[in-house]
């Protein structure tokens, strides 16, 4: 009896650390991961604002950046796609960005833009305008997003998770 009692302790242990370890890699953040080529978005030092628009399935972010020094602003707005549009609330939404170095390796994130909960979808505000500073070896950009939509009360309501890594 004595020796179960004991594989029980052992096994909610080993259990409990893995569940810690993971906590603990989410709250690092992307720092360390490789970003897909795909993703990256090369930055440079330049006298004017820089800028593109990046797609997926869910939104497109519209940005510009400017880097001086070691400091980088980014502007921008993001627009969600239709298919997020037909839910009635945005419950929430933060988009970050990442730094990465030549070969893609993620040196830092930061938060560009975190919605306020439970937004009425036709009037929310999506832009952002925000000052960092760079890691160095800083030469690539890359996104990440995760959101949650909802329609309806109660019972009748429905939602819809969406994010993308980088």
């Amino acid at each position: 009896m004595k020796f179960i009692l004991k594989i029980k302790y052992i096994v909610t242990g080993v259990c409990c650390i893995i569940f810690l370890h993971g906590c603990m890699g989410g709250m690092a953040g992307w720092k360390g991961h490789i970003v897909r080529k795909d993703n990256r978005i090369p930055i440079e030092e330049t006298d004017v604002k820089a800028g593109g628009i990046w797609k997926t399935d869910d939104l497109s972010l519209g940005y510009e950046y400017l880097v001086r020094g070691d400091r980088i602003q980014l502007d921008g707005e993001t627009t969600l796609m239709d298919k997020l549009t037909h839910f009635t609330t945005l419950d929430h939404l933060s988009i970050m960005v990442q730094f990465l170095d030549r070969e893609g390796v993620v040196l830092g994130h930061e938060i560009l833009y975190i919605s306020s909960s439970r937004t009425w979808i036709p009037i929310a505000r999506l832009s952002f305008s925000r000052s960092f500073v760079l890691p160095s070896k800083t030469a690539f950009i890359s996104f990440s997003y995760s959101g949650k939509v909802s329609d309806g009360i109660g019972d009748e309501s429905i939602d819809w998770n969406f994010w993308n890594t980088p």
